[in-house]
């Protein structure tokens, strides 16, 4: 071992081990239940619809988000070079400087405001034709949010490249990026906060007033007297899962775009007075921000009754005669129910 790697291995701290074993549970399981999830939607026939292909969507984002993650491993890159300027420039820009996972994220935030906007306008407008998704139009909306993703993502990818710095210390990357608590030029300045803004402050606006309106009509609907218990309890299941979906993006992704406007702002006298206590927070809501794709499957898919009978079927396929009975069950109730109520409780 020279000196070099010696003086890299050095620099892995305690923090760093900490948030590597955090990036690893997240992303190990993460994975595997977004995979869960998109594999259930494919293989069963009676889960082809809207609602679930926006969540099959979700959950597409989310894996590939958690799957490029380099939070568990970058703490470890101080001293990586694979000998070519330019196979560093590419290792940055799409693997170790995000690049790839900011697509994915982004395509994530369209796709939860999509469910969003389609659940707000199944439960206050539930008669209106006009604004019912059919399959094409589905389609057409998942292209449009993984085309606007890729172009949202564009100035982070042509910035992102080699950190062509020698001196080796615990708070230096690899990569320089845009998203980082170094003082930055104008326009990446620009950049950090119109992003932030919409792609994080304006869908956690639409999130809540979508939820708070649908949450409202289902309170306002849950008080008639002919309700069926059954219907009760399917909108009470639904509210919870709403205010908890709401919560989760606000909690979770809001920190993160609160602490780069807050960054943008300081001199650069004050960011290198401030570094170290600036750096470990920035490890802290960027943890909370990739956590929002581990927590995803859980809010959308494991509270739902539906998903819960498929992966039951899928774990005992001797019991076929329950399986038969369980999708019929299933078919019946998405006809009933043109608003989605069980695809989503």
């Amino acid at each position: 071992m020279n000196e070099s790697n010696i003086n890299a291995s050095l620099l892995i701290t305690t923090h760093d081990i900490v948030f590597g074993t955090l990036y690893s549970f997240i992303v190990f399981f993460g994975v595997i239940t977004n995979g869960i999830i998109v594999s259930i939607v494919r293989k069963t026939r009676t889960m082809h619809t809207t609602t679930n292909y926006l969540l099959m969507n979700l959950a597409v984002a989310d894996f590939l988000t958690l799957l490029f993650c380099p939070g568990f491993y970058d703490f470890s890159l101080h001293n990586f070079r694979l000998g070519s300027e330019t196979l560093d420039d590419i290792f940055c820009k799409f693997i170790a400087g995000n690049a790839i996972v900011c697509v994915s994220f982004d395509a994530s935030v369209l796709t939860l405001c999509a469910i969003a906007v389609e659940r707000y306008l199944g439960i206050v407008k539930p008669f209106n034709k006009r604004w019912v998704l059919t399959k094409k139009k589905v389609n057409f909306i998942i292209v449009v949010i993984w085309v606007t993703a890729a172009f949202s993502s564009l100035p982070d990818m042509l910035w992102t490249k080699k950190n062509n710095e020698d001196v080796l210390s615990p708070w230096r990357y690899p990569c320089t990026r845009p998203w980082t608590v170094r003082n930055q030029k104008l326009n990446v300045k620009a950049y950090i906060l119109s992003h932030s803004v919409a792609l994080i402050v304006l869908p956690s606006v639409l999130l809540c007033f979508c939820y708070i309106s649908s949450s409202a009509a289902l309170k306002s609907s849950a008080g008639e007297p002919d309700e069926d218990p059954a219907s009760k309890r399917n909108m009470k299941r639904l509210l919870k899962l709403l205010i908890s979906v709401a919560l989760a993006f606000c909690t979770l992704c809001l920190p993160f775009a609160v602490f780069f406007f807050y960054v943008t702002t300081l001199a650069p006298n004050h960011l290198e007075q401030s570094f170290k206590t600036l750096f470990l927070t920035h490890r802290i809501v960027r943890f909370l921000k990739f956590s929002n794709s581990f927590v995803n499957p859980l809010l959308y898919a494991a509270q739902s009754k539906n998903y819960r009978e498929v992966l039951f079927q899928k774990l005992c396929p001797k019991n076929n005669t329950r399986n038969t009975a369980n999708d019929a069950a299933v078919r019946a109730r998405e006809e009933k129910h043109r608003i989605y109520y069980e695809t989503a409780v």
